[in-house]
């Protein structure tokens, strides 16, 4: 981890770029559909959980300075619990990226490239993701700091110019379908920001993990501020009716927007920031799989171990590379539609991932205090 540096800006364009695409999927009309005006407040008390749940597992980090969650897994757990958590984190993030890739292809195929099979837009996508990869870890998070500026300005860029069509009256009934109904989806609502635990994996790349845990904060506050003001901007828009079956709110919204004659039908526009924030997305999901694998079984292939120089860096580091972009690419084709990727497959990773995600660190953290206790007694009986 010497070569690689992730200053605290490299650090929220990352986590930023795994949670921010999602505003331009076909999460809002569902998030609408389930909380009707009372998303924002669903999305603040989400972000809250998941915050604390941050702040409580990071402190599993500041017990192992300059160590990742896989090497602190094999130290407090054994070796055979770090392979089997490498492996799951390995594969959940194939899962992750080939889904969101699908669903990417799925809204590209809707609003633009409809003579366009499914499998030449994931394929390009894909091929983008794994020639990026080759070029290293310094290459992938220089990207995602330029990225990360580029989809903020999007979004900003399509809140200005639909001021004119906002209405508050959509904001009403506040509380939505009720405040115990509010609470129940948070909990799983919560799931949206869980990649924000991902920088666990990148701590030793970090000067210290107090700045890692500064960077994961940062990060959510952006991410949920971000969430919050679309969601609020959405909902003025289009009536909780309406907005509950759009595809891609966000594209939508540009396409509903007059400003003058010159200013008129972003959607050709938006996709643009959609492939940008999308492709990344799938760049650092395949980065993260083939950093899991080459941690858990301590492959000489990490790009964090290595300088950014491709011929510093052994071939298996590429061989690795497209290999753990196989599964993802088998994962982006499973969905047989649109329908079954938003019902049967996107709700895994939108309101149950956060039982692994954020789970797997916190039961590691109770673990650790078990040992720590056990040891404690086991010194004053000595002394005793």
């Amino acid at each position: 981890m010497n070569h690689l540096k992730i200053r605290t800006f490299d650090g929220i364009a990352i986590a930023s770029l795994l949670i921010l695409p999602e505003l331009f999927f076909t999460g809002f009309g569902k998030l609408v559909g389930q909380n009707h005006a009372a998303g924002w407040i669903t999305l603040l008390i989400s972000f809250v959980i998941m915050l604390c749940l941050f702040l409580i597992t990071a402190s599993l980090m500041e017990r192992y300075e300059g160590r990742n969650i896989i090497e602190i897994t094999s130290l407090a757990a054994g070796k055979s619990f770090s392979y089997i958590y490498g492996i799951l984190l390995g594969l959940y993030f194939c899962y992750f990226t080939g889904i969101y890739t699908r669903e990417c292809a799925e809204i590209l195929k809707v609003y633009s490239l409809n003579l366009t099979p499914l499998y030449i837009i994931i394929g390009l996508i894909f091929f983008t993701a794994i020639m990026m990869n080759f070029l290293g870890g310094r290459s992938i998070v220089k990207s995602a700091g330029f990225f990360f500026l580029i989809t903020v300005a999007g979004i900003i860029f399509i809140i200005l110019l639909g001021i004119n069509r906002y209405n508050p009256e959509n904001l009403a009934p506040l509380l939505g379908n009720g405040f115990p109904q509010i609470i129940k989806n948070s909990f799983f609502t919560s799931s949206i920001f869980d990649c924000v635990i991902i920088l666990f994996l990148f701590a030793p790349a970090f000067s210290n993990t107090a700045k890692m845990k500064k960077t994961g904060i940062l990060s959510l506050f952006i991410s949920s501020a971000i969430f919050v003001i679309m969601y609020l901007c959405y909902n003025m828009m289009f009536s909780p009716v309406i907005g509950s079956t759009m595809i891609s709110g966000f594209i939508e919204m540009g396409k509903s927007i007059y400003y003058n004659h010159f200013f008129y039908r972003f959607e050709s526009i938006l996709l643009f920031f959609l492939i940008f924030s999308s492709v990344i997305q799938t760049v650092i999901g395949l980065f993260i799989v083939k950093e899991s694998i080459s941690c858990t079984f301590n492959l000489n292939t990490h790009d964090l171990n290595s300088p950014d120089l491709p011929e510093s860096r052994p071939a298996s580091s590429k061989i690795l590379t497209v290999l753990c972009a196989v599964p993802a690419l088998v994962f982006a084709f499973i969905p047989a539609n649109i329908l079954d990727l938003t019902q049967r497959y996107l709700p895994v990773i939108r309101q149950y991932s956060m039982f692994f995600i954020a789970g797997f660190p916190l039961l590691l953290l109770l673990i650790c205090l078990l040992k720590n206790d056990h040891h404690n007694i086991r010194n004053k009986r000595g002394s005793l």
